[in-house]
């Protein structure tokens, strides 16, 4: 695998890489795998700035303020045209250099694509969606308006496939990439709508526990963008705080 392109650096600092979960349809869970994705990346050790730059009312949020986690930073900036993700998220790398690993991206897949795709500041792109043919297909016309005129091995490269609403007895037949070479992260079991908790529709409502199967599929998935990234620890002191607005 050739090495993504990385994000300029500040003298003797290490910038934070920027990792992006996205889904170009709304349902599949994209926001709540954000945070248990954070979740499990502080398990490894490493200091995660959250983004909710989804663009909606989702869940993400509220799951930090019910289960806070140290060295896992919520971050909520304003809307934005998509002509200022890269600089949006420039500023971020700068103001959390040296205190964050990572930054999460929660990201509608339009912003991101007209936000310049794999051109606007993040290294690597998790797609969620069904694994049906239908999603496959959907997910490789995405891969594509991702990496533009970069071209397919940039998206080969960048952007790698998480399949939703899984049933387990389908896991085996799950294919290791798409037809255009796109890897396949990992998958996230059917019932994934446990794991945010109905109490979403109860104003204030505390989020359920996920149950395991859940977890241990979101721990695979750490682990994969853990080394295709990658993403390691940076140094400097704990707890990220963005100064952007």
């Amino acid at each position: 695998m050739s090495s993504v392109e990385a994000a300029p650096e500040a003298p003797g600092v290490a910038l934070p890489r920027c990792v992006a979960l996205t889904q170009e349809h709304r349902g599949h869970g994209a926001s709540t795998a954000a945070y248990y994705l954070g979740r499990a990346l502080v398990a490894q050790g490493l200091r995660v700035l959250l983004a909710d730059l989804s663009q909606h009312q989702s869940p993400l949020m509220a799951l930090v303020s019910h289960h806070p986690m140290r060295n896992l930073v919520p971050w909520t900036p304003a809307a934005i045209p998509p002509s200022q993700l890269s600089r949006l998220l420039a500023s971020a790398r700068l103001s959390t250099a040296g205190r964050a690993d990572v930054i999460l991206l929660d990201i509608d897949a339009t912003l991101l694509v007209r936000g310049d795709g794999l051109g606007g500041g993040v290294e690597y792109v998790a797609e969620l969606v069904e694994s049906s043919p239908e999603g496959r297909g959907g997910a490789e016309r995405l891969a594509a308006r991702l990496a533009g005129e970069r071209g397919l091995e940039a998206a080969r490269d960048r952007v790698g496939v998480v399949f939703t609403r899984v049933e387990l007895p389908n896991v085996e037949n799950l294919p290791n990439r798409l037809e255009n070479g796109v890897p396949v992260l990992g998958w996230l079991p059917a019932d994934y709508l446990l794991a945010a908790g109905e109490a979403y529709s109860v104003k204030g409502g505390t989020p359920a526990t996920p149950h395991d199967a859940y977890l241990n599929a979101v721990k695979r998935l750490s682990q994969s963008l853990t080394r295709l990234v990658p993403l390691q620890r940076m140094g400097g002191v704990s707890q990220p705080h963005p100064r952007t607005a």
